[in-house]
């Protein structure tokens, strides 16, 4: 029940990985293996292979507003989608990522496609994403730049051009007003503030601490534009700075409600009533740190693990000490990585599936 390590091996591979490690110390264990996420990568297809769907295919724009092919799932007249799949850190060079540039436009031509197909319910995984925006970029995607630049004016005294402008452009868009937005992710982060969406996220997307400050400006800005056109609280709302913002322009819609990603999966899975006869629970990600135990999926099944007295090993490729040993819930933390390998070296996929089969094979179970 691994995550993906990001940049590696999805969760799937990971989990095969795990198992194949697994039968070669002993032939007669009974290994289930269940791709998980927790809003970010493969979340889409995750979800969408659990509850028996189809991936569909569609052309967006990514972070720096280049055509791609990209997906979502459907399951009659819902959807699964996940931000990283259109806008995703991953999808980028390391020389490319830039959160003041990037946008979350790519994210409101998916909305628009899933709402043009007929589904009225939109299960929206915010992990891994690139962007910074506040979900300025989705919001253009699904009522044009000028809509949103109006919002964004002015008077004198500050105040603004119409109060209602967002929510008369909303309301505009065919099929939104019915549609149900469940937002799946695994922080509950403001989305301004030193927890919020700048300060936490954005230097592991390629911002320089010189350009934090106008970052965090920004957001604060936008956000109280949501706030003024909505007449609802938004900026501190948990979540609101998760997928760089992307939380807060979603609880602009008319019907949404936020909910864990792993939590989600485990009712899927009925995850609880799977563990009750298992022995021994692999989980993990590509980099545990203090993040992890802010409720992403390793820390999800690693809680649940703990509660019904069973031991949970977490794998990860990297160890932060970024956080208090004293409050992990796993039995044992293992780095697959050498010591002696270098970042880019541990990153290749090929030695990822290697360093997690020999740690497997020296594990004690």
């Amino acid at each position: 029940m691994a995550d993906s390590f990001k940049g590696s091996l999805s969760s799937t591979e990971v989990a095969e990985a795990v198992k194949e490690a697994l039968l070669a110390k002993d032939a007669n264990l009974e290994v289930l293996t269940y791709g998980i996420s927790d809003g970010g990568e493969g979340f889409a297809e995750t979800v969408t292979n659990a509850r028996g769907g189809k991936m569909v295919e569609m052309e967006a724009h990514d972070a720096l507003l280049r055509p791609i092919k990209t997906h979502y799932g459907l399951m009659d007249d819902c959807a699964v989608m996940d931000v990283a799949s259109v806008v995703g850190l991953s999808m980028l060079k390391i020389m490319e990522q830039n959160p003041w540039k990037a946008t979350s436009f790519g994210v409101g031509e998916m909305i628009l496609h899933i709402l043009k197909h007929g589904a009225r319910k939109i299960i929206i995984g915010l992990g891994g994403s690139a962007t910074n925006d506040c979900g300025r970029g989705m919001l253009e995607a699904m009522i044009g730049a000028k809509r949103v630049s109006d919002c964004m004016m002015e008077w004198p005294y500050g105040m603004r051009k119409s109060r209602n402008d967002l929510q008369e452009a909303l309301h505009e868009v065919k099929g939104l007003d019915d549609c149900k937005f469940i937002i799946a992710t695994d922080v509950e982060n403001p989305l301004i503030g030193p927890n919020g969406a700048t300060h936490m996220f954005a230097a592991q997307k390629g911002a320089s601490p010189a350009i934090l400050p106008r970052l965090e400006q920004r957001n604060r800005k936008f956000g109280q534009m949501l706030e003024t056109q909505t007449g609802r609280s938004i900026v501190d709302q948990p979540g609101a700075g998760a997928a760089g913002g992307i939380g807060a322009a979603l609880m602009t819609m008319k019907h949404w409600k936020m909910q864990r990603g792993i939590d989600l999966l485990m009712d899927l899975y009925d995850i609880r009533s799977l563990m009750q006869s298992a022995s021994m629970i692999i989980t993990g990600e590509g980099c545990i740190d203090r993040q992890t135990l802010c409720g992403k999926a390793p820390y999800g099944i690693g809680m649940m693990a703990k509660e019904m007295g069973i031991p949970c090993v977490a794998l990860c490729g990297q160890q932060s000490d970024d956080f208090d040993l004293t409050l992990a819930p796993w039995t044992k933390i293992v780095q697959v990585s050498p010591p002696e390998q270098t970042l880019s070296e541990s990153m290749r996929p090929e030695v990822v599936r290697e360093n997690i089969i020999q740690s497997i094979k020296r594990l004690k179970i």
